[in-house]
Order: C-alpha cells, then sequence, then structure tokens
C-alpha cells in the first residue's frame, strides 16, 4: 500500500515509502502522532479549522495560541502567524495548517510558503492537505506543491486522507509524508496494526481510479459555479467562496445555524453541519457538501422552504 501511494502521489522529488511516508487509521491518528513527537510548550492554530488539531495539543498539555482570520470571508493571517511564532517569548514549538481549510474551503497557496519560508525552522508544522484533491487545480502535479517542498523543509509534515478522497469512510486510511528524521519520530508513537487489512486493499485498488478524482473534480467545479449562482438569488443566505468540495452557507436572517440545521434534517432528512463549534465562528454558519445535481437542487429546495 504505501509503495502504492507513492506511485500515486508521483512527486518530483525522491520519496521512499519506509523512510519518507507513514500511514494511519485515517488522518487523524497522525495528528496526534504529530501532536506526541513535536508539540512543546505552546502550540498555534489559526482559527476556524479541524477541532482533532487542538485536542492533540491539549493531550499533550501544550497550551494553544490561536489566529482568527482576517476577516468575514475567512482569510488566514500568515503576517500574524510569523510573528507570533517567530517570537521566542511565546516558546511556540509546533503549528497546525489547513490547506485548503475545513470548514471554509480555501486554498492558501502564497500564504503558506510564506509562513514555511519565514518561520523558524526550529518550529514543526503540520501542513494538513486532506482535501488537496479536490482544489481548482488545472494540472494534477500541482497537488505536490507542497510535498516538493520536503526537501527543503526539514521541520514540514504533510498530511493527507485516502478516506476523503475515494470515499473510504469507515474504512480509513491517512498518509504523512516528511524526511526521514521526522517520520522515525512519528513511528515512535505507531501502534501495531494500525491500518487494518481490508483498508490497504481499498486503498490499493482506489489509488489506481484515477478517472473517479478527475470525474468528482468535473463535477464539483460546474457545480458549484450553478448553485453559487442560484443562491445568490435568496437573499436570506450567503454562499462563501470556496476552493474545494464543499462551502460555507451563511445565515442573514434572524434564524440560527443550529435552528436551520435541524429543520434540513426532521423535514427533508438532510444533514448539514452546524458552524456554531469552530472557534472564530458563531451561529450563523453552515457548511455543505458539492454533491450531484439532482442532490444539489435538493438542497437548494429546502434551503428555499427551510430559511
Amino acid at each position: 500500500m504505501k509503495k502504492k501511494i507513492i506511485e500515486y502521489i508521483d512527486s518530483e522529488i525522491d520519496l521512499d515509502a519506509n523512510e519518507n511516508l507513514i500511514t494511519g487509521n485515517g488522518a487523524t491518528e497522525l495528528i496526534h502522532y504529530f501532536a506526541a513527537a513535536f508539540t512543546r510548550k505552546k502550540t498555534l492554530i489559526p482559527t476556524p479549522t479541524f477541532c482533532e488539531y487542538e485536542l492533540a495539543a491539549k493531550r499533550r498539555k501544550s497550551k494553544l495560541v490561536f489566529v482568527p482570520p482576517l476577516d468575514n470571508n475567512f482569510q488566514i493571517d500568515s503576517d500574524s502567524i510569523v510573528k507570533l511564532t517567530n517570537n521566542p517569548d511565546n516558546e511556540i514549538g509546533s503549528v497546525f495548517l489547513c490547506n485548503p481549510n475545513n470548514p471554509t474551503g480555501k486554498f492558501f497557496r502564497k500564504e503558506i510558503l510564506e509562513i514555511l519560508e519565514k518561520i523558524d525552522k526550529k518550529i514543526h508544522i503540520l501542513l494538513d492537505e486532506s482535501f488537496i484533491e479536490f482544489t481548482d487545480i488545472k494540472k494534477e502535479k500541482d497537488n505536490n506543491y507542497f510535498i516538493n517542498q520536503i526537501r527543503d523543509s526539514n521541520n514540514l509534515v504533510i498530511l493527507r486522507s485516502l478516506t476523503k478522497t475515494f470515499g473510504l469512510a469507515g474504512l480509513r486510511v491517512g498518509y504523512a509524508l516528511s524526511t526521514k528524521e521526522n517520520i522515525q519520530k512519528l513511528n515512535n508513537n505507531l501502534i501495531s496494526w494500525n491500518v487494518n487489512g481490508l483498508a490497504q486493499i481499498a486503498a490499493i485498488e482506489a489509488l489506481k481510479d484515477k478517472s473517479y478524482i478527475k470525474a468528482a473534480r468535473k463535477n464539483n467545479i460546474y457545480e458549484k459555479k450553478r448553485v453559487f449562482k442560484l443562491i445568490k438569488k435568496n437573499r436570506k443566505i450567503r454562499a462563501i467562496s470556496t476552493d474545494v468540495n464543499f462551502y460555507l452557507v451563511e445565515i442573514l436572517n434572524e434564524k440560527t445555524s443550529t435552528e436551520l440545521t435541524s429543520k434540513l434534517l426532521t423535514k427533508n432528512g438532510i444533514l448539514v453541519r452546524d458552524c456554531k463549534s469552530f472557534r472564530s465562528m458563531n451561529d450563523k454558519f453552515i457548511r455543505v457538501a458539492i454533491k450531484t445535481p439532482k442532490e444539489n437542487n435538493v438542497l437548494l429546495e429546502s434551503l428555499e422552504e427551510a430559511i
């Protein structure tokens, strides 16, 4: 499975399946390995983002430094991240970055590169690219942009997920890429038999099907344009621009995200993510997936009724 992952990535740098790669029972397991290996007194996390980074750092008794977004479109504040992290008085030992970010769907190449270039090399960075294959990137190999930085960034660990990319929910396969030294430190926390046999077989077969990813990306790009155009007609909600296969919907009237989530589920059988639990967000946002045209139409009709 590890050899097939390396072949699938097809990076311009040489990657060894044992020295540069670790696999996990989903990406979440590897997030906790990173925290065990690299978190120190304090950990920096830009918000809003995936809650598991915070949970993993807290397990290691690391104090958390949160950096809120720059604006209501959830632009990452790269300048503040660099300044806070490079200040030795802050005692930050690690940084969690999600790109494309969950739940905002934002992809920040320029900003993430700036952070990697300017941040102190003693500080370890986990760059979570679990949704990278769904970005609107014209050339597939551009997905490897940050993987190719590994050779020049001894403090960088790249995280990815086959679970999300190939729809392997329940089977769970994640992987991380880094230098030999970093992978050894992650392996020090590895539990025995963490990726089961069925998951490995499913992963190997899924990696062969690159046409699935192309078809999914094509559907997402077309449907996103169509859906956003239709949402603009509804003055009670706002769809926030995204670079992946999900997006945020902001509620502009008096209803809350909890009320809307409950109504969509009970009346229409549609489950969306209530975003009020994300740091730097409130009860005016839900997260929605871009799905098939038929499913998207059902969602739009249901939103029109529920809002």
